[in-house]
């Protein structure tokens, strides 16, 4: 069953992210896209590593019928990556990017409701919405990805592979 496990947890934490430079942004400065990108790639792989640690174990519990224990713990993803983007948002963004990475905010907003649906899905123990939901947050993930190809990013970047 790739749909819970695959698809959402690698989607959570495929929003990890490596640190490509080390070029702080100055405060008060316009950023350039190397240093934007560098500013945000810790913040993702931050948040990839907390949220690994946090789904360790939702495969097992899901087939064992543990699903409240799991569904717990995407709730708690979820707000782990909720707090991830909230950081990313307040890094100063480079001007020629403003609208491509608002559109990018967004899916990722998108792509933790989703988490949270999926939470909630399991905690009811209905396996069936689970799926639709980690199927909708696999989309999300890779619209985010297809809007923030450009940038390159490493552990910003949703691959749910990461997680299966």
């Amino acid at each position: 069953m790739r749909g819970i496990y695959g698809t959402a947890g690698a989607v959570v934490c495929a929003i990890l992210f490596a640190g490509v430079a080390q070029a702080e942004i100055v405060p008060g400065s316009i950023p350039t896209r190397p240093q934007y990108v560098a500013e945000i790639e810790p913040i993702c792989k931050k948040n990839t590593e907390d949220n690994t640690r946090i789904l360790k174990g939702t495969r097992t519990k899901v087939n064992r019928d543990r699903m409240p224990a799991a569904g717990r713990q995407f709730i708690r993803a979820s707000r782990a990556f909720g707090r991830a983007v909230r950081q990313i948002v307040a890094v100063p963004r480079p001007p020629a990017d403003d609208a491509r990475l608002r559109k990018w905010f967004k899916f990722l907003r998108i792509v933790q409701t989703n988490l949270k649906k999926i939470g909630l899905a399991l905690k009811a123990e209905n396996r069936v919405k689970a799926n639709h939901e980690a199927i909708r947050a696999e989309r999300s993930g890779n619209a985010a990805n297809n809007v923030g190809s450009v940038f390159k990013f490493l552990h910003c970047h949703l691959l749910p592979s990461r997680f299966r």
